[in-house]
């Protein structure tokens, strides 16, 4: 309407002018004409340009490097001659989810966190390229064009050139294809993460929201994936109880909206940094042909803040520019204090390298319109919701040239505040099939790629998680696993009711708060760039912990990047630290290797010299770095959720607090009114609290502490040392006393006979309280762990290359001592109860299979002790069988089954048959 007046106007006032001018060949008066070097011509436009014009002018234009149009439901990118085959930048973001881990708003989206690509025309089209990163060569390099002939290339989609603008050189672009997620498959990832065959309706789908800024482009997009028969778990999933509880309302309409994040890449004067093995960062990890003739032909950038000094020669000086955190209005503002102050606990390490408030915390202004918790110019901390998931990820964005850290986010779910104060948690119980695996352990098999502890207790689930992740990294979903929340959410459960039998009450809200502090300090450690240090909870010794001074000093462990556990020290004193409260001197040292500022540095390799005189450290207290490949195996210090540089000691410890929480159950619980399921999942959580320290301590056995330090290093420790021999016959007498023994899961018949469960749950209905089931089968998987082939392998070559010195501990020694607590009745005149039968008869069907192994599946000498071992037990049942008095009939029947057993067995060796 507006210009349709306009030229209503115009025409009137031509019209008008004709009218009063004078007639055809009338003399007109003195002319006016201006002379011919004022005249002005409208100059001709190419037609192009004029047809550009034309097809933009009524389309929404938004501004920003990458301007763009929208034309209904599809987005038109304009790109100048100048952007063709440079570096593009994108980054893409779940704004909304759709069902947990790894589907949650906040996860990004890509093969990697940032991706880079290059547009580069091609007749018609525009080609987006992208470039093979994990190769990387200097164009003058000899062997430069055999490796361009040899590392090609992606060419992942391409896009319809529609207008071409010459005179001002740029192209108008249909990439509506690349919002709707093709390139990023979108489509294949809702189909893994609902489950069932979903499709793109488009008819439903199209721009939320557009934006430009002066360095990067916004582009929200609200997609509606839609299946007839909507969503269909995997039935294996289901079958373990492992399928998540849907967040959809209907599961055929599945609603995603994804940001992306688009800017051209620019070269900020950022030099990267090298990584060094003894100090742990995420790194940028390429072949680089400058490395041919080494060894290692990979360059290892670690990723970083680009921090700066304002004032290079100030001792202390604010940054150029911080690294700023933004608290999402998604968290409730009781818990906003506590979250900020775990952020800001990273300032300390900053402060020593000269830094002042290189961390900083903001909340979003209540007028700010632009903001987007998925828009790259923020470093968020939100508040995700789920249906029952209790986790909190970190994830980095970097600059997939150099490692730079562009952005970072932490995503907590609110379910953590509420579990780490309830009782009422899931009760993990052996698998079905565990007894399957606990037999094939006591000999060798290659097949088998985990930990025999993990191999044992959480198969199924890590296995089907495994699988799991490796789907989600297929269609792009990357973020920093971390298990820290979800297993110190567990804990903290369980400390608390731990807490409550010391007799001290504590404030809950209070409790919270320094559990919040600790985890997103932890993940906060994650967005500067740290990996997981395991061995950083073998800082201080059991005593030291309950030391309430030292400990808020130094914290409870070298560093806050281990899965460190609530503190059995303030537990069983009823006050103190339970958590982490401050970064560690590991945490110090870190920061000082990845941000510390030189002069003079344009590349890499200037700075390579005084880099190594700080990882040269590495031996000295408190800067001992293992991380997550090496956790959870053959090393006992490098473990999740363990503590102290005496863990067996620790250990003992925690089985204390256990044992605590039993006799509280059994003397309060239930009060009157309430029913009896509170006092089952204490109970039941207690005796699996005392298997898990069982576990852990059975590592010891056998067990090889690693170092990554290099020689020289200040403080210098063998990199591969086998256990103190003394620490493993005090992890085998600390499992035979409280877990194998006899009577050490005893409870009263008034606690056996009122094992029910809250009859709200689905569970409640299949459940008839199988106690000798739960504590039999994991008695077993830990004499299983102590005697398998990877045990008594690793005791075998320990011995070995400790022969000849004092008091090795030896395979015979081990043997002797697990047997003799495992079958202390047979001989001794005394009954034998049905859970030390169902353990007998496992260890003999073990020795069974050890001292009948073919070579090759299992150590010779073991074979050897295990043939010498049945025979002497023999012998026991023959010379107990011949004075019975006393004995009970299931003692006898128990007696002449075995021994006849035992007797075949050795028959069968014997004849060869």
């Amino acid at each position: 309407m507006i210009r349709s007046s306009f030229t209503a106007i115009a025409f009137a006032f031509v019209f008008s002018s004709f009218l009063v001018s004078p007639a055809w060949g009338q003399a007109a008066g003195p002319s006016k004409t201006p002379a011919k070097d004022q005249q002005k011509e409208e100059p001709k436009h190419d037609p192009e340009t004029v047809a550009y014009e034309n097809a933009v002018k009524d389309l929404t234009r938004i501004n920003g490097p990458i301007p763009i149009y929208i034309r209904k439901k599809e987005v038109l990118v304009e790109l100048s001659e100048g952007q063709l085959n440079k570096t593009l930048m994108c980054e893409t973001t779940l704004a909304s989810g759709i069902s947990q881990l790894p589907y949650q708003a906040g996860d990004p989206v890509g093969d990697n966190e940032i991706e880079a690509y290059r547009l580069e025309k091609k007749d018609d089209q525009v080609w987006l390229v992208e470039p093979n990163l994990a190769y990387r060569w200097d164009k003058k390099d000899p062997l430069a064009i055999a490796s361009e002939r040899s590392l090609p290339e992606a060419v992942l989609a391409g896009y319809r050139i529609e207008q071409t603008d010459p005179e001002k050189k740029r192209y108008l672009v249909n990439m509506s294809s690349f919002f709707y997620g093709d390139v990023n498959q979108l489509n294949e990832l809702v189909n893994q993460g609902v489950g069932g065959q979903y499709v793109l309706d488009r008819e439903k789908s199209g721009i939320d929201r557009a934006k430009g800024f002066p360095d990067n482009t916004i582009v929200r997009m609200q997609l509606h994936y839609f299946s007839a028969h909507g969503a269909q778990p995997n039935p294996l999933m289901e079958l373990l109880g492992l399928t998540q509880k849907s967040q959809l309302e209907d599961s055929r309409s599945v609603p995603l909206k994804v940001t992306y994040n688009l800017w051209m890449r620019k070269d900020d004067g950022y030099v990267p940094r090298l990584s060094d093995p003894r100090i742990g960062y995420f790194t940028e990890d390429f072949y680089s042909l400058a490395r041919f003739l080494k060894d290692d032909r990979t360059e290892r950038y670690i990723d970083r803040w680009n921090l700066v000094k304002r004032d290079p020669n100030a001792l202390l000086s604010d940054p150029v520019k911080p690294i700023v955190f933004t608290l999402d209005p998604s968290i409730p503002k009781e818990y906003r204090p506590a979250i900020k102050e775990g952020i800001l606990r990273w300032n300390k390490a900053f402060e020593a390298i000269g830094f002042k408030d290189a961390v900083q915390v903001q909340e979003v202004p209540d007028n700010d319109k632009d903001y987007d918790h998925a828009d790259g110019r923020y470093n968020v901390i939100r508040w995700a919701m789920t249906p029952d998931a209790g986790y909190a990820v970190s994830n980095i964005r970097t600059d997939p040239f150099t490692g730079e850290i562009l952005n970072a986010s932490v995503t907590v779910d609110a379910n953590m505040a509420y579990y780490i104060v309830q009782e009422h948690q899931k009760i993990s119980t052996p698998e079905a099939n565990a007894m399957t695996r606990a037999m094939s352990v006591f000999t060798r098999d290659s097949k088998r790629d985990m930990p025999v502890d993990a191999y044992l207790w959480d198969y199924d689930k890590e296995s089907l998680r495994r699988q799991a992740e490796k789907i989600a990294g297929k269609y792009g979903l990357n973020h920093i696993r971390c298990d820290l929340e979800e297993g110190l959410a567990d804990d903290a459960a369980f400390a608390y009711t731990e807490a409550l039998a010391t007799g001290i009450k504590i404030n809950k809200e209070d409790y919270v708060k320094k559990y919040l502090s600790s985890v997103v300090c932890h993940e906060v450690g994650h967005c500067l760039g740290l990996r997981h240090n395991f061995v950083a909870s073998t800082y201080l010794s059991t005593a030291q912990l309950a030391d309430d001074a030292l400990t808020s000093r130094d914290g409870l462990s070298a560093s806050v990047m281990d899965y460190n556990p609530v503190n059995v020290q303030a537990i069983l004193h009823g006050s103190g630290n339970f958590y982490m409260p401050t970064i560690g001197p590991y945490d110090d040292w870190a920061i000082q290797y990845g941000y510390m500022p030189f002069a003079g540095v344009k590349e890499p390799e200037d700075e390579k010299s005084r880099l190594n005189q700080i990882a040269a450290r590495s031996g000295e207290p408190g800067h001992a770095y293992m991380t997550d490949e090496s956790a959870d195996d053959w090393d006992p210090y490098v473990v999740r959720f363990d503590a102290a540089k005496d863990p067996v000691s620790y250990a003992e410890k925690e089985i204390e607090a256990s044992r605590r929480a039993i006799r509280y159950a059994l003397t309060n619980l239930p009060r009157p009114g309430e029913s009896y399921s509170h006092r089952t999942d204490v109970l039941l959580r207690a005796i699996n609290g005392i298997f898990k320290e069982g576990r852990f301590t059975a590592r010891f056995v056998g067990g090889v502490t690693g170092n990554r330090n290099f020689r020289g290093d200040d403080g210098e420790r063998q990199t591969l040392k086998p256990v103190d021999s003394s620490t493993q016959r005090a992890a085998v007498q600390l499992i035979v006393r409280s877990c194998l023994a006899q009577g050490s899961f005893a409870l009263p018949a008034d606690a056996m006979t009122n094992l029910s469960q809250d009859m709200n749950l689905d569970r409640s209905a299949s459940w008839d309280a199988p106690m000798r089931q739960i504590i039999s089968m994991q008695q077993d998987m830990l004499y299983a762990m102590l005697t398998s082939a990877d045990t008594t392998d690793r005791i075998a070559e320990n011995s070995y290359k400790l022969e000849g010195q004092p008091g090795a501990y030896s395979l015979s020694e081990h043997y002797g001592a697990v047997l003799s607590a495992v079958f202390s009745e047979i001989g001794q005149n005394k009954p034998v109860g049905a859970l030390r039968r169902d353990l007998q008869r496992f260890a003999l069907a073990g020795l069974m299979t050890q001292a009948g192994a073919s070579q090759g599946q299992i150590n010779t000498d073991v074979r050897m002790i295990a043939s010498d071992s049945l025979r002497r037990l023999r012998d026991r049942y023959a010379a107990q069988l011949k004075a019975p008095k006393g004995l009970d009939d299931m003692t006898l029947l128990y007696l002449r089954d075995s021994k006849e057993t035992i007797d075949r067995f050795l028959s069968r060796q014997a004849t060869g048959k």
